[in-house]
C-alpha cells in the first residue's frame, strides 16, 4: 500500500473544513446531449491512473496527514448517476449543486465525487446533461483543477489543443503578472508571480519544508515584529509606518537566513496562544519570508491590513449550512474585448469593473452600500504545466483586492480598477502571503484555524478569474457547452465568485450563503446586465 506525505499547504485545506463552510471546489460542465454513466466512468478511470491522488484518502501518520491507497476503492461510489426533478432545467441544476455544497465529502474513502445529470433540459429546450464535480482542496488548487479537468476532455476540431494554458507563459513574462494588453484573454488576478518571485517562493518553501517536522508543534514569532504590530493598534496614527519599519527590518534578517541556509522554523506554543489572545501580532506569521526591495512595501501593506476591520453591511453574519448558487448567460467575449480596447484596459479589468457595478446596485437596492469591499484573489504561484504532477497538491496564495463600489460612472469604476489591478501585478504581495500561509499551515490547528478566520473575515469573500480555452472541447464524445466553478468560502466568509470563460465567451456565477445572500441569481444578472451597459456604451457589438 502506497504511502506519501501531505504537503504542509495541503494540509492546511484539508484540516479547515467546518460545518457551514466546506473546503471544497464545486464545478458544472454543461454538455448539449445526454450523456451515458459508463462512458463518464472510463474517463474518470483514466484520469486516475494518470493522477494517483484520486485514489488515496486523507489519514493521519505519525508525523502529520499523509495519502494512502483506499484498499476499498470503488469508482462507481465515486461517479453516479443522477436524475432531476421537473422542471429539470438550469435552475434546478444551481439548487442540486446548492444542496451538495453544504454535504461534506466522506473522510474514510479519496475526497472527490461526481454526479452525471442525465435529463438536463438546456435553455433552448434541447436535451442535455452535467457533469458536476466536487474535489476537496487538499488535492488541489483551484487552476491545478481546472487543468485535470480540462485534461478530460478533447478538442471538437481536429488539429486543436484539447487544453490551453490556463496562464500563458508568454503573456506573462512580457507584460508582467495577470496577461498583457487589452486584447489578451482573460487572465487572474496576479496570475503568476516573476521568475524573481518565484525564486522567493522557492527558497521560503524549502525552508518551510525543511523544518516541517519541528514546525507543525509552534507558530509564534519574531519579537520585533510582534512590537510593531502591537504598536500599530495601540498608535493608529503612526502604527502602520512602525509596523513597516519592523516588517522591514525583519525581512532584511530574514532574507539573509533564507540565503544562508540557516533558517529554522523554531517556535514555542506559547507563542502561539499568544497570537490568538493578541491578533495584533499575527505579522510574526511573517517570518519564513526573505524578500527585500519592493517586496517591503507589501510588506507594510499587511501591516496595514492587520489592523483594519472588515466593513458590515446586509451580508455580514455568521454563515449557516444551507447554500444557494447561480451563474448567468454566457456573455460573448469579442463584445467584452472591444470594450477593453476602447479603454485600454484588460479584459479581466472590464470584467471586475462590471463586478463591482453588480455588487453596487444590489447593495444600493437593499440599503447597504458600502465604499468598498475586500476581495481574496487566488494567484498561481508556478507557471502552467503542460504535464501536471501525478500528486497534483496546491501551489497558489491569496492576495486582497480591493473593489471600490462608491463609483456610480462605469467608465471611471473602469479606470479605478485597473489601477487597483496594476498594483497587485506589480507587487510581491502574492509571495509574501504565500509565506504567511506556509507559517499557518505550519501552526497547531487551533492557531491555524483562528489565523485563517482573522485574514478570511475581512473579506467579502474569494473572488476567481479563470480564462479556460477559447474553441469547442468535447466530453465523453460529447460537445460542452458551458464551464463553471466554485472556490470554497473560509471563516465567515457569506459568498464566493467566479467569472470563467470558454469558447468565446465569458459565464459570471456567485456561490452564497441561503440567509445572508439568498438571491446569488440576482447578482449574477446584475454584472452581466452591467457588462451589457458597458458594451452598449461603448458601442461594441459582435
Amino acid at each position: 500500500m502506497t504511502r506519501q506525505s501531505m504537503s504542509v499547504q495541503d494540509e492546511l485545506w484539508l484540516t479547515m473544513d467546518r460545518p457551514n463552510n466546506l473546503m471544497v471546489v464545486d464545478g458544472a460542465m454543461i454538455m448539449e446531449q445526454p450523456a451515458d454513466l459508463e462512458q463518464v466512468r472510463d474517463v474518470f478511470r483514466v484520469t486516475g491512473e494518470r493522477f494517483p491522488v484520486f485514489g488515496r484518502r486523507a489519514v493521519r501518520g505519525r508525523r502529520g496527514w499523509v495519502w494512502e491507497d483506499d484498499p476499498d476503492f470503488d469508482l462507481d461510489r465515486h461517479v453516479t448517476a443522477v436524475e432531476l426533478p421537473e422542471p429539470a432545467d438550469m435552475a434546478t441544476l444551481q439548487r442540486f449543486m446548492a444542496e451538495q455544497r453544504s454535504e461534506p465529502l466522506p473522510m474514510d474513502r479519496p475526497r472527490w465525487c461526481a454526479f452525471v445529470v442525465t435529463n438536463l433540459r438546456l435553455p433552448d429546450g434541447t436535451a442535455g446533461s452535467a457533469m458536476v464535480s466536487r474535489f476537496h482542496h487538499s488535492i488541489a488548487d483551484g487552476v491545478r483543477l481546472v487543468q485535470v479537468i480540462l485534461s478530460m476532455c478533447e478538442a471538437a476540431e481536429p488539429g486543436e489543443r484539447a487544453v490551453e494554458a490556463v496562464v500563458s507563459r508568454k503573456s506573462a513574462s512580457a507584460h508582467g503578472p495577470g496577461g498583457g494588453g487589452p486584447d489578451n484573454p482573460i487572465a487572474t488576478a496576479g496570475a503568476v508571480v516573476g521568475d524573481a518571485g518565484r525564486a522567493g517562493v522557492e527558497a521560503a518553501s524549502t525552508v518551510a519544508d525543511g523544518a516541517q517536522h519541528t514546525a507543525r508543534r509552534l507558530t509564534g514569532g519574531v519579537g520585533s515584529a510582534a512590537a510593531g504590530a502591537a504598536h500599530a493598534v495601540r498608535h493608529p496614527r503612526d502604527g502602520v509606518a512602525q509596523a513597516a519599519g519592523q516588517a522591514k527590518r525583519l525581512s532584511g534578517q530574514i532574507s539573509g537566513a533564507v540565503r544562508s541556509g540557516a533558517l529554522r522554523v523554531e517556535h514555542g506554543v506559547e507563542h502561539g496562544v499568544h497570537v490568538v489572545r493578541h491578533p495584533d501580532h499575527v505579522l510574526d506569521a511573517i517570518e519564513t519570508l526573505g524578500l527585500e526591495n519592493r517586496g517591503l512595501n507589501d510588506l507594510g501593506g499587511l501591516a496595514k491590513l492587520a489592523v483594519e476591520t472588515s466593513t458590515s453591511t446586509v451580508w455580514t453574519g455568521k454563515p449557516g449550512r444551507t447554500k444557494a448558487l447561480a451563474w448567468s448567460r454566457a456573455v460573448p467575449l469579442p463584445e467584452i474585448k472591444a470594450v477593453g480596447r476602447a479603454h485600454g484596459c484588460t479584459v479581466n479589468d472590464v470584467l471586475l469593473a462590471a463586478m463591482a457595478g453588480g455588487l453596487r446596485r444590489y447593495l444600493l437596492g437593499r440599503d447597504g452600500h458600502v465604499d468598498e469591499v475586500l476581495w481574496m484573489v487566488p494567484v498561481n504561484l508556478k507557471p502552467f504545466e503542460e504535464e501536471l504532477p501525478p500528486d497534483l497538491g496546491n501551489y497558489f496564495a491569496l492576495v486582497f483586492l480591493p473593489m471600490a463600489l462608491d463609483i456610480a460612472d462605469p467608465v471611471e469604476r473602469l479606470k479605478q480598477m485597473q489601477h487597483a489591478m496594476g498594483r497587485i501585478k506589480h507587487s510581491d504581495e502574492a509571495v509574501i502571503t504565500f509565506g504567511l500561509q506556509r507559517a499557518v499551515s505550519m501552526s497547531p490547528r487551533q492557531i491555524s484555524f483562528f489565523l485563517t478566520n482573522f485574514f478570511a473575515n475581512k473579506a467579502v469573500g474569494v473572488l476567481t478569474n479563470v480564462p479556460g480555452p477559447r474553441g469547442q472541447l468535447t466530453f465523453a464524445g460529447i460537445p460542452v457547452r458551458q464551464l463553471i466553478g466554485f472556490a470554497p468560502c473560509s471563516g465567515d466568509q457569506p459568498m464566493t465568485s467566479t467569472i470563467f470563460s470558454y469558447n468565446g465567451t465569458v459565464t459570471v456565477g456567485f456561490a452564497t450563503d441561503a440567509a445572508l445572500v439568498p438571491d446569488p441569481d440576482v447578482l449574477s444578472e446584475y454584472v452581466v446586465e452591467d457588462l451589457d451597459a458597458m458594451i452598449a456604451a461603448t458601442g461594441s457589438g459582435a
